[in-house]
């Protein structure tokens, strides 16, 4: 049997805006609920609360009686290993093909051979009418295929329950009404719990055992298909019937309720006593209405199906009964929620990435650790970032050579240029440049590819899937940020080191072996490891900046854009204050020594 999923008093707000408010609902064990409601009303904010992706600011979810709302990170992470997920586009990673796509949850959690991964996979992807095209990426296949790829993914690993988000998107009448009919086999042969968000009103009507519909911010009714089809609810009636005239506007904004009192067709009643399954509906429904209850689908292997029996005993025994919301509440327009100020909103953010980095630490050292995503990214860093670097050391040390060359001939100090110019490349010069290079090049890029995760809803799917994001992807990216700065640094530091010589001796006349000599007399090796401990803190900064933006990014492709700048920015600040703190604090443990 499913998994049993219980809402209550749920409420979720953006910003100023309220998406719902006190949501309550249960989803039987077995049993498929579908979800409706005109666009834009939360539906798919709805499904994510119900992941413990989204954290409503009030109400309970229970999931086999474990609050996803209040329950730690890692019980969350463990509950949804139970969850089989489709998200609206599939949400597959593009990475990968399809048929490691498929087989990724099975990797991740099971210790299958690979000949058994292999022959669920295959099994799956056949279900899906997928097989042959395996080997393709998700940027070769259609928007259609790739919903259908999400499916077999989402069930793979057998789960409890399963969330499937706007299955008929980008699928053609026919792929749908098989969609529909394989997620009656699938609930006849798994018994396992499904919600269903759609727009698609025929496999709303045939499908579920339960429907529910959020409108203006309410959950208006919620109940079994049997009494929900068979109401003359005035926003159900509309939304069923695609009626353009009723309460129901192009807009939120021109959403109203019809209210007239003089409507010929009185509400029927409802409940045990109401409308029965072979009853007529001659009650005002829109332009068009429902005759007659439609028939649920049922499975081709002949097989009965458990959860319609408990469901027909649910309804017989006035357990299951049809929940209307108040006029009056789906009417009244909630207050607005105060503006969060700057500042507040500054220090939350601050709070994410202290919280980010905290997790990163930790994550560092459990297993199973992801050697291959870090071998790739260390050299995806360094590949961008060193011949930038490079060319920057070259002219920073110049400049540095050629300002303290003028500045020790004037004071009749020439014979430390060598020292001074050593120890600010090596101490200064170099752990800034490589890692303002980082950020600008290897970072930017980390921030980019997360953000667009995020937007294809991967990061998510991560989660749903059970794997920790933080493990997964920051813990690679971050420790490749901090390799690529400590080998780039000790580069750009011989690079500037020699540069600094070449333009103090041959621009400003400087004598070879007293640049030597003083460099050899006052610098040692413990100035190098000073850089490269600079290096190690400003690359771990570089790269969890870049991956707090980057997973936080929002708004599609210019929010993308926008966090890559963020971080960019964010970044050079990092580094210049924490230089100062830095610099001042050995500066007071060695005072002979600049840092």
């Amino acid at each position: 049997m499913g998994g049993t999923v219980e809402v209550t008093g749920l409420t979720k707000s953006y910003g100023r805006q309220n998406i719902w408010r006190d949501v309550s609902l249960t989803l039987e064990p077995g049993e498929i609920t579908a979800l409706l409601g005109p666009s834009g009303t939360g539906k798919s904010v709805f499904l994510k609360s119900v992941m413990g992706l989204v954290r409503p600011e009030a109400g309970r979810i229970l999931v086999d009686g474990v609050d996803m709302v209040s329950a730690k990170e890692s019980q969350r992470l463990e509950l949804r290993r139970r969850f089989g997920v489709l998200f609206q586009d599939g949400a597959l990673f593009g990475s990968m093909n399809v048929y490691d796509n498929v087989a990724f949850p099975l990797r991740q959690h099971t210790k299958l051979p690979e000949r058994e991964i292999r022959q669920r996979v295959l099994e799956k992807l056949d279900m899906v009418g997928l097989v042959g095209q395996e080997h393709k990426v998700p940027g070769e296949i259609s928007g259609g295929m790739k919903k259908r790829a999400g499916l077999a993914r989402a069930l793979v690993t057998d789960p409890s329950i399963i969330l499937i988000d706007e299955p008929d998107s980008g699928l053609d009448p026919v792929r749908t009404s098989n969609l529909a009919q394989l997620l009656m086999e699938v609930s006849t042969a798994t018994d396992a719990t499904m919600l269903v968000v759609t727009h698609n009103i025929e496999l709303a009507r045939t499908l579920p055992d339960n429907l529910g519909m959020l409108y203006r911010r309410e959950l208006v009714m919620f109940g079994p298909r049997e009494q929900f089809l068979l109401t003359d609810h005035p926003v159900v009636s509309q939304f069923m019937s695609g009626d353009p005239d009723g309460p129901i506007g192009m807009s939120e904004e021109a959403d109203h309720r019809r209210t007239d009192a003089t409507d010929p067709y009185p509400a029927a009643p409802v409940g045990p006593g109401g409308p029965t399954g072979t009853a007529l509906l001659s009650r005002h429904a829109g332009a068009r209405s429902i005759e007659v209850l439609p028939r649920q689908l049922v499975s081709r292997t002949g097989f009965p199906r458990a959860a319609t029996t408990r469901h027909r005993e649910r309804i017989d025994s006035g357990a299951a009964r049809l929940h209307v919301a108040p006029d009056d509440e789906v009417d009244r327009e909630p207050p607005l929620l105060p503006r969060s100020a700057a500042v507040t909103r500054a220090l939350r953010t601050t709070g994410d990435l202290f919280a980010l980095a905290l997790d990163t630490v930790r994550a560092t050292f459990r297993r199973p650790f992801a050697a291959r995503e870090l071998l790739e990214q260390f050299w995806f860093v360094v590949s961008v970032s060193w011949v930038p670097a490079m060319l920057v050391a070259i002219p920073f040390g110049a400049v540095i050579a050629l300002q303290l060359g003028t500045l020790t001939r004037q004071i009749g100090a020439q014979s430390f240029t060598g020292a001074a110019s050593v120890l600010a490349v090596v101490q200064q010069a170099a752990p800034i440049v490589t890692t303002l290079v980082i950020a600008g090049a290897g970072g930017a890029a980390i921030c980019a590819a997360l953000g667009a995760r995020r937007t294809r809803d991967e990061i998510d799917a991560l989660r749903v899937m059970g794997v920790d994001p933080v493990q997964h992807l920051v813990v690679p990216r971050v420790i490749a940020c901090i390799l690529a700065a400590v080998l780039l640094n000790g580069l750009v530091s011989v690079v500037g080191v020699i540069g600094g010589y070449v333009f103090n001796v041959i621009v400003q006349g400087g004598t070879p072996g007293a640049y030597l000599s003083s460099f050899t007399a006052l610098a040692q090796l413990s100035d190098l490891w000073v850089g490269e401990l600079k290096a190690v803190i400003f690359g771990f900064i570089a790269g969890i900046v870049a991956c707090h933006r980057g997973l936080n990014a929002a708004g599609g492709p210019k929010g993308v854009g926008d966090a890559v700048n963020q971080a960019v920015v964010v970044t050079f600040l990092l580094l210049f204050f924490v230089n100062f703190v830095i610099t001042t604090l050995y500066l007071q443990l060695v005072p002979g020594k600049g840092a």
